[in-house]
């Protein structure tokens, strides 16, 4: 079955044992292999009795491979072979303590890759920042609470799930074999009681009853069983609870110390199991590798076998495309035939499934598989040093050997070296990666990405509060799903009305082809391992494969199954508990063909909702033409007009708990019925939630659940569907007193009212309206995360409870990423900023020192693209007309960036660092930010002192919504390639051509029509100076089309114009200009005017008139009013800036001798 995994090991007469996640998953194997005659008769199934469900298969042919087998059992079962592993023979734990040394910590990296342990348990690592330091991020790691004990996963392969986190444990849960096994890890400091980690090893023991453990700790006990001479009360109590809990030393009294120091020795370190894992004969020793603490590294390693699956990653962006086409060639006609034959829903998900096998054949015999188990060595560590760690091993044995009277000395010598070997692996470690940076010349290389943008993982599973930590891995995992995705208390109702609403076009070739070339090609698989650049492949070459497939869905109104499967992975949200089901983020893997459909559907009911102007005008999340700015500029100036009308008003940000996750189906599907969504499209949508499931995998493989509510964190159309729900929250008739507004699932409501009790009734009676809409749809709000924040001198504010619940009064609110206080100082904000700042500089300085790092250049770009930007977020509600108290503020945040770009003495004056840099003032760009987006994106006009323009002057952006998204252009409508030759040709073809020229003088466009190569018309127009010359090429070409429309509506018209741009501008339906939208919709109602590009200044004769024309039109054109381009606001306010600037330079005291 899909969750069958097997596992071959020592059976009696030589069988085979299958492995399944429950009894069901195993009855649906049994039947499969049942039904099979030819098989049944073949081999012998048993089910022996034990709690695991598996059975194990006698009579194999001696000597079949393990490959053969799996092959054997997949073909049988109608399973896909992705989902088997082979089996590992046998499980390496590595212990060690460490001493807090950051040297060990990094020698470590290069011995795993000698040693190849599957886990590390360590004591005492070298910690920095409040974290492991020194090991490569994509190992897992799970800590005690204070750090001094740990356990490091190298082997990607395996799963584990955190079981206890205390003060000086932490324990994991393994599968080994068809058993689970505990592992620990525990540190006793000598200068602590004992006892209180012995009763977290008692607790931890105690929670999994019978189950095997093992148990990694240094606990300092002298005792004779473990190699001391003599025994003190620590090793006495560890001895005591050794007994107690019926555990195995695995140390041998005859073993090498685990412990040297000078000429002290020791066996602090304790390897202890139960007997299920003793009674298998598990290897135990103390290596001689290096370690550089005054530990060594024991290994013990156990005779059992375990099998790991994982979804197949193909390593797609390496290239070997034409073979994939080849292979998949010979079944796409086939395919393409089935498709076209699909009747009903059984049908299309036979064909989704053949499509998907073909793909994934196809796939298996071109790329290669992604390792997941890859320990390279890290790229500072030389072959010096791998010498040198050599010379230590020898140094050590001489030290063993050495008599009595000589082994002081010989210590010594080992102490001194490894010394120096220490300082030579940090500073080799410290020179590699500043060689590293200094050798990147892309800015936002790895170096870029190790310094800001650290790697984050997915989390390995935890058990979580109130769930009990005995059995399998799968059975904790499928209590973990349960807790995730709950089974919702009322189930939806999928009963189907006929939708009035007329149904959508088909989905054209071009469409489809917009939607995937404009996916990522780097992003994570679903659980069939098709990422997108198979796809793009795929469509490139059989572009009408994919389009009939999504038609087809279209057309009997239902989404595949199979692409309804999210493979889960979960997140920890950071600082958040493990044992809490809220402190983790499921994001949703889906296949990347159901991706694809998923968004063709997504925007189609974009385009309908935006048309029909059915979504409020107060969401402003998800929506295009929507952002951070407008949605703070919308409260803002709600509580600005409270406070000019002399009214208190409160600000309530409302938190709701698991917005996505949570989202009842019904209110979903009361949502699509209600909106003008088309019938088919509708249609599509209610089946997408239906048989909706979740995958999460396990060490024996994929657990599969229902999915009965939520919008997948993921998916395409999540936002969209959220948007539709929320809509109805927003559409309440509030009272004129409440302003309510959304950004995606964060809602905020500002209440004003003249008294304290009216306030306070309003918004307690705004609460109560908004708790019934929650329990309409099914969702909860969080009381403890609800804040509001009042503006107003009354002394005691009003006191508003959440279903009884108090909701807390705060001084400042974090809305968006910006920090409101009450009042509107911004002291808040700028003062998180500064601490962001001081994480960025941190940042920073990890790749750019004062003599060594990347260069200016690259140090300039990074504070431009990345400081700035962080800075400037929201600059437009708190940075229009900054203080003199914030310039100060700002000043300061910016000085240290300054000093790193340069490297500059700390005593350089700020002004001067500046000017050398060409960087302004962080308050003066960040004000330039804030005038450009009042102006241009929040429509305010500016005072006439800053810019003499007013909004409704500026061109505006286009959304993509504008036209429908099926609307594309004929494929001859556009041509790229040059068409001078045949502008030339005498034909009766009606021959239009265009151009646009810009000089000191001004701007002009023109346009001159042939007939028959005789001059008929010429058009010129004069544009402003303040317009670009991408505006008058535009303008040319559509006042062409519209003369061609005018004057020779049903006849054949070329358009010739020498600028691509343009023509790509008014050929792309999603294009932002203004102009180029009306040229496109003027070229898709009349299909016979054609454009082309012609070179310029290559001596054709029409463009050469063009030309000429449009430099005359700069002086004796017709005025054509265009409006401004944003160009030209951004030019006008940084001339501002920098002239504010240069006042700024003038004043400066600290650099008044250069004025002299």
């Amino acid at each position: 079955t899909k969750r069958a995994a097997l596992s071959k090991h020592a059976i009696r007469k030589k069988g085979l044992a299958v492995v399944c996640t429950s009894q069901k998953s195993l009855q649906e194997f049994l039947e499969k292999l049942n039904a099979k005659e030819s098989l049944a008769s073949a081999i012998d199934i048993k089910t022996p009795g034990k709690r695991y469900p598996r059975c194990v298969i006698y009579d194999i042919v001696e000597g079949t491979a393990d490959e053969e087998i799996i092959q054997a059992l997949a073909a049988s079962t109608e399973e896909e072979e992705r989902n088997f592993r082979p089996t590992r023979k046998n499980l390496k734990i590595l212990q060690i303590n460490l001493a807090r040394a950051k040297p060990a910590n990094l020698i470590l990296h290069t011995n795993v890759k000698e040693i190849k342990p599957d886990i590390i348990l360590i004591q005492e690592p070298y910690i920095k920042d409040q974290k492991l330091n020194g090991f490569p991020s994509s190992w897992t790691s799970f800590t005690s609470k204070n750090l001094k004990a740990a356990i490091l996963i190298p082997n990607a392969t395996i799963k584990a799930v955190l079981l206890r986190q205390k003060t000086n444990t932490v324990a994991i849960k393994i599968h080994l074999d068809s058993t689970p096994l505990t592992i620990v890890s525990s540190y006793s400091s000598p200068a602590k009681n004992i006892q209180e980690t012995l009763q977290e090893l008692r607790e931890t023991k105690a929670s999994i009853k019978t189950e095997p453990i093992f148990i990694g700790a240094d606990l300092d006990g002298h005792n004779p069983v473990w190699g001391y001479a003599i025994e003190d009360t620590r090793g006495r109590e560890v001895l005591d609870y050794v007994l107690a809990n019926d555990l195995f030393k695995l140390n041998t009294p005859d073993a090498p110390p685990t412990y040297v120091r000078r000429d002290t020795k020791g066996w602090p370190d304790l390897s202890l199991c139960s007997g299920l894992i003793a009674h298998s004969s598990p290897t135990w020793g103390v290596l001689e590798t290096p370690t550089l603490s005054d530990h060594f590294y024991i290994v013990t390693t156990f005779n059992a076998p375990s099998t790991s699956t994982s979804c197949r990653r193909y390593k797609t962006l390496h290239g070997n495309h034409q073979k994939f086409l080849r292979l998949i060639a010979p079944q796409i006609n086939q395919l393409i035939i089935q498709i076209n034959n699909i009747e009903n829903q059984q049908q299309l998900n036979e064909v989704t499934r053949e499509l998907q096998n073909t793909i994934i054949k196809a796939c298996d015999g071109t790329y290669k598989i992604k390792k997941t188990y890859y320990l390279p060595n890290p790229n500072w560590w030389t072959q010096e040093l791998e010498m040198e760690k050599k010379r230590l091993r020898a140094l050590r044995r001489r030290v063993q050997r050495a008599r009595s009277e000589e082994r002081i000395k010989c210590y010594i010598v080992e102490s001194k070296e490894k010394a120096k070997y220490k300082k030579k692996i940090k500073r080799t470690r410290t020179q590699g990666w500043r060689n590293f940076c200094e050798g990147a010349s892309n800015p936002y290389g790895k170096h870029y990405k190790a310094a800001f943008r650290r790697a984050v993982f997915p989390s390995q599973l935890a058990i979580l509060e109130n769930n009990q930590p005995t059995g399998s891995l799968t059975s904790i995992a499928e209590r973990f799903l349960d807790e995730m995705f709950p089974h919702p208390s009322s189930p939806a109702n999928d009963a189907t009305t006929q939708s009035q609403n007329p149904d959508d076009p088909p989905f054209t070739k071009k469409e489809v082809t917009y939607v995937i070339k404009n996916i990522p090609a780097g992003k994570a698989p679903g659980i069939d391992g098709i990422d997108n650049l198979i796809i793009k492949i795929l469509h490139s070459k059989y572009p009408y494969l994919l389009t009939s497939f999504f038609n087809k869905c279209l057309d009997i109104g239902v989404f595949p199954d199979l692409y309804k499967l999210g493979n889960i992975v979960f997140f920890l949200k950071q600082g958040k508990e493990p044992t809490h089901p809220s402190s983790y983020r499921p994001i949703s893997l889906l296949p990347a063909i159901g991706k694809v459909l998923e968004r063709l559907l997504t925007q189609r009911l974009t385009y309908h909702l935006e048309k029909t102007g059915h979504l409020s005008n107060k969401q402003f999340g998800f929506r295009e033409g929507k952002s951070v700015d407008t949605a703070l500029e919308s409260l803002l100036s709600r509580i600005k007009e409270a406070r000019a009308t002399a009214k208190h008003s409160i600000v309530l940000s409302i938190d709701i708990k698991g917005a996505f996750d949570n989202l009842h189906h019904d209110a979903i599907l009361t949502a699509i019925r209600d909106s003008p969504c088309p019938a088919n499209i509708q249609k599509v949508f209610v089946n997408l939630l239906q048989n909706r499931n979740v995958s999460l995998q396990s060490p024996t493989g994929p657990i599969i659940k229902p999915q009965a509510k939520g919008c997948p964190q993921g998916s395409c159309s999540g936002p969209a569907l959220w948007n539709l729900v929320a809509n109805s929250a927003l559409n309440i008739q509030w009272p004129s007193e409440v302003h309510i507004q959304a950004f995606a699932d964060d809602f905020a409501m500002v209440i004003k009212a003249k008294t304290k009790e009216n306030l306070k009734q309003v918004a307690q009676t705004a609460i109560n309206t908004f708790n019934t809409w929650c329990e309409t749809n099914y969702l909860e709000v969080a009381p403890e995360k609800t804040q509001f924040i009042i503006f107003s001198k009354m002394v005691a504010p009003p006191r508003l409870l959440w279903k009884g619940v108090k909701i807390k009064k705060v001084n400042s609110i974090k809305y968006l990423g910006v920090y409101i206080d009450d009042k509107l100082n911004w002291r808040d904000h700028i003062a998180a900023q500064a601490k962001k700042a001081v994480q960025l500089h941190q940042s920073l300085n990890m790749i750019a020192g004062k003599n060594w790092g990347i260069p200016q250049k690259q140090r300039r770009l990074l504070y431009k693209s990345v400081v700035e930007r962080t800075m400037a977020h929201g600059a437009a509600a708190w940075c229009l007309n900054p203080t003199s108290k914030m310039v100060r503020k700002l000043t300061s945040i910016q000085r240290p960036f300054l000093l790193s770009l340069t490297g500059a003495y700390r005593t350089s004056p700020t002004a001067a660092l500046q000017t050398i840099l060409g960087i302004p003032p962080l308050h003066l760009q960040l004000q330039y930010e804030a005038r450009l987006i009042n102006l241009t994106r929040l429509q305010k006009a500016l005072p006439s002192t800053t810019v003499n323009l007013e909004p409704n002057q500026i061109e505006t952006k286009v959304p993509g919504w504008a036209s429908h998204p099926s609307n594309f252009l004929q494929t001859q409508q556009i041509s790229l390639e040059d068409a001078g030759p045949e502008s030339n040709k005498n034909s009766t073809m009606i021959k239009i051509f265009t151009d646009g020229s810009k000089s000191e003088d001004g701007v002009g466009a023109a346009f001159c029509v042939f007939i028959n190569n005789i001059l008929q018309h010429v058009w010129k127009g004069q544009l402003s100076l303040h317009n670009t010359v991408f505006q008058a090429e535009l303008s040319a070409i559509k006042e062409a089309i519209k003369y061609a429309v005018d004057f020779h509506k049903n006849q054949q018209v070329k358009i010739f114009a020498d600028n691509q741009a343009s023509i790509k501008a008014i050929s792309n339906p999603k294009s932002k200009s203004t102009i180029a939208r009306i040229a496109f919709t003027l070229l898709l109602d009349n299909p016979k005017i054609h454009i082309s590009w012609i070179k310029a200044h290559a001596n054709y004769s029409g463009n050469e008139k063009a030309d000429s024309l449009a430099k005359e039109a700069i002086t004796t054109g017709t005025p054509y009013n265009v409006l401004h381009p944003v160009s030209y606001v951004k030019t006008h306010l940084r001339k501002l800036m920098l002239s504010e600037w240069q006042d700024i330079w003038k004043k400066a005291k600290q650099v008044a001798w250069s004025t002299n």
